[in-house]
């Protein structure tokens, strides 16, 4: 089931219109699918997919922060460098 067919239907359900900036957050076109090579929209995905790749993306950036902390625990031990 995609983002798009859960929204139509927790506004069916709830009566209530999804706001606006959701919407929009759907139908952006800034996924990449790695395994297709193609952009697809985030309201297109299908709701397990969505979640991995959005696990992945924050393991991504666990994985760079802790890079940047260690970088700046060795920029610490060196001083300032002239």
């Amino acid at each position: 089931m995609t983002l798009n067919q859960i929204i139509k239907i927790t506004e069916t359900v709830t009566g209530r219109k999804t706001p606006e900036n959701i919407k929009k957050f759907l139908e952006n076109e800034d996924y990449y699918s790695q395994s297709k090579k193609v952009y697809i929209k985030i309201g297109a995905m299908d709701l397990l997919h969505y979640i991995n790749s959005t696990n992945k993306e924050f393991r991504e950036l666990n994985a760079n922060k802790n890079a940047l902390n260690k970088l700046r625990e060795v920029k610490n031990i060196l001083g300032p460098i002239a």
